[in-house]
């Protein structure tokens, strides 16, 4: 069969539809002029000036047909459990049955705490714990979660048999903690007896409590606001005070903007004892969000706005929420990331006709003017947007289609067998660069020896290029040999495209003679896909995957976009998007054909949860998507813009970009790390009279911890952090905030 025509069973599926609805005549683009490889014997103008020449000196052994799967994204996730009719009430508190009036403890230790949060719930239905968990994760802040409405709440929860305090901060998912048990009647799952037990502990031990939703009215507790009648919505905005800004300290100040999520514009009260100073307001002046010190000197947060993770504002809220509760001192740490790779570097892949939805007979290769654009693109992109300033592309490269011999030069008129190989080696350290296979063979069935020339060979090429990339880094073609594959490969069509629907059929299936040659090249960490459920963790949200064949290999998962693999414009890019989601697509869910720009306003949602998320997966596109469709303009760089332009609206908080050998390093620790927490085998005692946290790690062997707060240390927005290499104890100054 002719490799050209072979196609995976999605993209089949997806020209099929496209087939089936195609454009109305006399619109779509035409075929953009771009630089197609031709034959190795021919000698002919590429389009940049380029005279081609017949190699001489190297074997260009790879296949022209890279056929990826198109990844389906879910555009717009909405949850079922999205709080929109998130309605409360003054809560009725029953009298204390459950237990009597406790004394603290004579061994009372109240300047020491653990470093851990308590999150109460009020049990089935409860809008605000995925939100509470869901922050804490993504801060790596250690915590408990105790059901109200079947555990008893007493002082045994609260603190240690030495008398210190097992909770640095106390989160509850609503401010009374109720059930409504019939209709519009609020009964707090607490009763007066556990309500005084928690308020004594607080404010004896100095542990500050977040309500991360709440009826502002006076049960259990007065925080000085009162709901303004009528007011109620679940569409509205939020704009930070003065007071605001000190405690969301990497907002830009613009309204935040609340959509889905029931709330109560409240206003101030005067009551006796208590200080009010609101934090967030609505476009009229009115109360969102507030700090209150109650008459006993606890400090307390109270959102009258219904939260879920998957909503921005609780996104761009959380970080500054963490931060407050704790006092800015805390294990683990809140970074962000924007990582992108551009996958089959040098090779030739498909090029979607947007016209008619097939692919073209030529393939596309970037030329040499293209990557000249993507590195001015992304000096642009780092002086357009300060977060980004690192931003750097990965380049995933293939070796098989490069020229090693080719001269090095920027110039596009030069004579060369190869101008993207010249150019190449001109901006070679203007982006990072992986290996990614000498020619993108699949490996899922493949002997040792070919394994070693795929992966081995390509860092030769590389070596011969002078290329600056991630020695410890391997990514496969199709993320192959890690058990999603299709079980009847034989081995025999490595070099095509997918033969059949692939299967996760678990990391126990790789194939160990591409891990033992990973291994042999110096490799220690392998992207994986992320949608592919046994290449991630969904127990550790942003953990990676020690491989459980080959303990010197590491799985870094890789999220994959819409903008697909074979689109080089943004007519090609909405036709393949449209193909799925529109009406008439293999998996509808828009009601009408959006146009690019509505694309990447909706792909760049998707991005933003990522990056808000706390999340240093990478996001990868291909190829084709460099092509420089317009001046200084590319697809990858248009996504890129798009998710920065969002960020930078409401977050100053830098974003990461590492190279892939120190992104493995940072995931593979920082998995370590999580691991080692969920297990409680390191704990970190905060003493707050000596200004000192004594992190302990109770297992054997060394243990990477960080620490936020700590005196030394990096500084990442506000707040610096401290990574300790942990064997035993140690002590560590701090300073809260």
């Amino acid at each position: 069969m002719n490799k050209k025509l072979l196609l995976s069973a999605l993209t089949l599926s997806l020209l099929l539809g496209s087939c089936a609805a195609p454009p109305e005549a006399g619109t779509g683009p035409s075929a953009p002029a771009v630089d197609f490889p031709v034959p190795d014997d021919a000698s002919a103008p590429d389009g940049s000036g380029q005279i081609i020449v017949p190699r001489s000196d190297y074997n260009r052994d790879h296949s022209n047909d890279h056929n990826d799967e198109i990844a389906i994204i879910p555009p717009d996730p909405k949850p079922g459990n999205l709080p929109t009719h998130a309605r409360l009430g003054e809560a009725t508190v029953l009298k204390g049955t459950r237990l009597s009036a406790q004394a603290l403890p004579g061994n009372a230790q109240t300047d020491k705490v653990d470093l851990k949060v308590l999150v109460v719930s009020s049990g089935a239905g409860d809008f605000g714990l995925d939100s509470a968990t869901a922050m804490l994760q993504q801060g790596g802040v250690p915590y408990d979660v105790l059901n109200a409405s079947t555990q008893t709440l007493g002082q045994g929860n609260l603190i240690n048999a030495d008398g210190s305090g097992k909770y640095q901060g106390v989160i509850l998912t609503s401010n009374a903690l109720v059930a409504e048990t019939s209709p519009g009647v609020y009964t707090s799952t607490l009763d007066s007896g556990e309500w005084d037990t928690l308020f004594q502990y607080e404010a004896a031990y100095k542990v500050r409590q977040l309500a991360l939703y709440g009826y502002p009215g006076v049960a259990p507790e007065d925080y000085g606001l009162r709901a303004v009648a009528g007011a109620e919505t679940s569409t509205t905005s939020m704009t930070p005070s003065s007071a605001g800004k000190a405690v969301f300290k990497d907002l830009t100040g613009t309204a935040l903007p609340v959509q889905y999520a029931y709330s109560y514009p409240s206003v101030l009260e005067s009551v006796p004892g208590v200080t009010t100073t609101p934090l967030l307001t609505d476009p009229q002046g009115r109360v969102l969000a507030a700090t209150s010190t109650a008459p006993d000197g606890r400090e307390r947060l109270l959102l009258t706005v219904a939260e879920n993770p998957y909503l921005r504002h609780t996104q761009l809220m959380s970080y500054g929420l963490v931060q407050w509760l704790t006092r800015g001192v805390h294990l683990g740490e809140h970074r962000r990331f924007l990582q992108v790779d551009i996958d089959d570097y040098f090779l030739d892949g498909d090029h979607l006709n947007a016209q008619t939805g097939l692919v073209y007979p030529a393939p596309f290769r970037l030329s040499g003017s293209d990557v000249l654009s993507v590195r001015d693109q992304q000096t642009g992109i780092e002086q357009a947007f300060p977060v980004a300033s690192a931003f750097r592309y990965a380049m995933m490269f293939n070796g098989g289609g490069a020229f090693p011999n080719a001269p090095a030069s920027c110039n596009l008129g030069i004579s060369t067998p190869d101008l993207l190989t010249s150019v190449t080696k001109c901006v070679k350290g203007s982006f990072d660069w992986v290996n990614h296979t000498r020619d993108h063979q699949r490996m899922d069935v493949m002997d040792l020896k070919t394994a070693k020339g795929q992966v081995g060979g390509n860092v030769t090429i590389a070596n011969k290029l002078g290329l600056p990339f991630s020695k410890q880094t391997l990514l496969t073609g199709e993320h192959s040999g890690l058990g999603n594959m299709d079980p009847n490969d034989d081995g025999t069509h490595n070099d095509e495209g997918t033969v059949g629907p692939k299967q996760d059929l678990g990391l126990g299936r790789s194939n160990p003679n591409m891990l033992s040659a990973a291994t042999s090249a110096g490799v220690r960490y392998i992207a994986s896909d992320h949608s592919v459920a046994s290449e991630r963790d969904d127990s550790c949200a942003t953990c990676g995957v020690q491989h459980p064949l080959n303990a010197n290999i590491f799985l870094v998962p890789r999220w994959p976009t819409n903008v697909h693999y074979h689109v080089t414009t943004p007519d090609e890019a909405a036709a393949s998007y449209n193909s799925i989601y529109a009406p008439g697509g293999i998996r509808p869910y828009w009601d009408h054909k959006l146009t690019y720009e509505e694309i990447m306003d909706k792909d760049s949602d998707l991005t933003l949860n990522h990056i808000l998320g706390g999340y240093a997966f990478t996001h990868y596109m291909h190829q084709p998507n460099l092509y420089q469709y317009a001046p200084g303009k590319s697809l990858a760089s248009d996504w890129v813009r798009a998710g920065l332009t969002k960020y930078s609206l409401y977050s100053t908080l830098p974003l990461n970009t590492y190279k892939w050998d120190d992104l493995g390093a940072y995931m593979q620790r920082h998995t370590l790390e999580e691991k080692a927490k969920a297990a409680g085998s390191v704990k970190g005692m905060w003493d707050r009279k000596t200004g000192t946290v004594i992190l302990s790690n109770l297992s054997a062997g060394t243990v990477p911890v960080t620490l936020t707060g700590a005196n030394a240390g990096s500084l990442y927005g506000a707040y610096k952090s401290q990574v300790v290499s942990l064997s035993g104890s140690k002590t560590v100054p701090v300073t809260q905030q």
